[in-house]
């Protein structure tokens, strides 16, 4: 059974192809068409996808789409649906006028059949949280397990709690839009002078700056109430909801908080203070879901999703501060990754079918042959000569303070690089922190970088954390290992680490363990392989733009190696 996910008009499109459950194939948009955070439908990604399986779009049993269009269907609206203009129109303007006749709002999935000259094509709109929920859940090796989704909104909530059990998962409730710790978070980022719904990274790194318990924590915190399980919002001071709006805040918010920064403005104190207040009152928010939903299931083991357990701050806080053993997060739980939680949604809950292994990489994009990296070379007039072992040149480059383009393997699917479209750096020196963000990634000094740390030297830097495979967990780095890696721990004592095993990436492993070998330190800096405002490299010609514009040394692409 091969399903074709699509996540479309999201904050970022994509698209996956699982074939029994298994993930075959499975990429951005974005990295295609190297416009950041492109939410067009997602033409390219398709294409790679169905690459990877004989017949293309004829060899699908079925596909599955991230959100439903018909919730919004469910209240009859004569100005859109009263006569269609364009004659495909009725394929929302008749259930529109049908809802006028049922009880009750349409809800979960809606199934689309159309008739063509080979098979008929099955097109399953899968509500957008349980979309989520089933990349938190089916990706987990929890046979069992609460489920816990939270992000901006949905099509008309902006959480959900479910129990998961082997292929399915029982829905308990949602939080109704526009009740948003999501949003909320978003606000407060456009409040500070950066994007909604891009640079809320900024403001998770930035807040370690503030101080917690500030007046504006109190300030913010009594704008939020916890009650039965569930989260309301003051709305009167937020303008996210209203339309037109140019403001996520309302003026009474600005008259709470002081002026809002403007995007060219120094960053103050004042700032730093908002931005602790509002990490705080997410996480006084999370923790309020979390310790409820083990009230409510009395189980041991949680699986989370939605964009906003892309905040690895509070994810490393988890397991200490809640009554939760264990916790699985994809390597995507943000809207990227809905695309495969509506193909695995469709193959578990739908066709009832066996799920898959566990999520144990997230390398499922294109990859490219050795001849293709010298084409690119050849075709750029560049000479780059081959080495025997490029993990070994990589790391004596490294341990000689060289800033490196990693470029192997298949690409990965997520916000965050894991080995394979990778920029690495010598972790032993706070300059070499500020030479990447100055040089190479051009952007704010106080935003961190991540170390790579071998599997089983882990424990010298984390003590007895559990393994971090997607970088999706921020932990505090012990105190003698800090000086050992200072580019790669934060104002605060912390660090968003991988752990590196040989079994799912041997060559990174390899290049780790050469890098420990030469200078006792068993982890690299690693980020994403892109400057600011593009996406993460997908092609040689991705990663030979990106070495001539910034201040990368060497650009290592399959066993070639560039130099400047």
């Amino acid at each position: 059974m091969r399903i074709l996910g699509i996540a479309s008009d999201l904050h970022i499109s994509s698209a996956a192809l699982i074939e029994d459950g298994h993930v075959l194939a499975a990429a951005a948009e974005e990295r295609f068409t190297r416009r950041k955070h492109a939410r067009d439908f997602p033409a390219r990604a398709i294409e790679y996808c169905l690459s990877t399986i004989p017949d293309g779009l004829c060899g699908l049993d079925r596909i599955a789409v991230s959100t439903n269009p018909t919730i919004d269907l469910s209240v009859p609206d004569g100005r859109y649906a009263g006569r269609a203009r364009w004659h495909p129109e009725g394929l929302y303007s008749i259930p529109n006028n049908l809802a006028a006749l049922l009880d009750a709002p349409y809800q979960g999935c809606a199934t689309q059949i159309l008739q063509t000259a080979g098979e008929p094509l099955h097109i399953d709109y899968v509500y957008h949280h349980d979309a989520h929920a089933a990349n938190a859940f089916f990706l987990s090796p929890f046979e069992s397990a609460a489920v816990l989704t939270v992000d901006g909104r949905g099509e008309d909530c902006t959480a959900l709690r479910a129990v998961g059990n082997r292929n399915t998962f029982t829905t308990m409730d949602t939080i109704p839009y526009p009740h948003s710790v999501g949003l909320l978070y978003g606000a407060v980022t456009q409040y500070l002078g950066f994007r909604i719904d891009r640079d809320e990274w900024k403001v998770m790194g930035l807040a370690a700056y503030g101080d917690p318990n500030s007046a504006a924590y109190k300030l913010l915190r009594d704008l939020i109430g916890f009650q039965d399980g569930t989260i309301r919002l003051d709305l009167n001071y937020f303008a996210y909801y209203l339309r037109p709006s140019r403001s996520a805040v309302s003026e009474a918010f600005i008259h709470r908080f002081g002026p809002p920064r403007l995007p060219d403005e120094p960053v103050t104190a004042r700032h730093h203070d908002i931005a602790a207040a509002v990490q705080h009152v997410l996480e006084d928010a999370l923790h309020y879901l979390l310790a409820d939903l083990h009230q409510q299931t009395g189980l041991k083991r949680v699986a989370l999703g939605g964009g906003t357990f892309m905040n690895s701050v509070f994810n490393g806080k988890i397991t200490p501060s809640t009554p939760f053993d264990e916790v699985f997060i994809s390597s995507c739980p943000d809207d990227s990754g809905t695309s495969i939680g509506a193909a695995l949604y469709t193959h578990c809950v739908l066709l009832e079918a066996e799920r898959g292994p566990a999520m144990t990489h997230n390398y499922y994009g294109p990859s490219f042959e050795q001849t293709a990296i010298d084409e690119a070379l050849a075709l750029a007039k560049l000479r780059a000569p081959a080495v025997d072992d490029p993990a070994d040149a990589a790391a004596h480059a490294l341990a000689e303070g060289k800033i490196i383009g990693w470029f192997q393997g298949s690409m990965e699917l997520g916000q965050r690089a894991l080995g394979n479209r990778s920029i690495l750096a010598d972790p032993r020196s706070v300059r070499m922190r500020d030479q990447v963000n100055s040089a190479v990634k051009f952007r704010e000094p106080w935003r961190p970088f991540a170390p790579a740390v071998l599997a089983e030297d882990f424990a010298t830097y984390f003590g007895p954390e559990p393994a971090v495979y997607f970088m999706e967990r921020t932990l505090p780095v012990r105190d003698e290992a800090r000086n050992l890696i200072p580019a790669a721990v934060h104002i605060d004592g912390t660090a968003r680490p991988q752990t590196v095993t040989v079994d799912t990436n041997p060559l990174f492993h390899r290049l780790i363990t050469g890098f420990r070998d030469r200078t006792g330190v068993a982890a690299v800096l690693n980020t994403s392989f892109n400057l600011a405002e593009e996406p993460i490299v997908c092609s040689p010609q991705d990663a030979i733009r990106t070495f001539y514009s910034s201040g990368l040394d060497l650009l290592v692409m399959g066993n070639r190696v560039l130099t400047k």
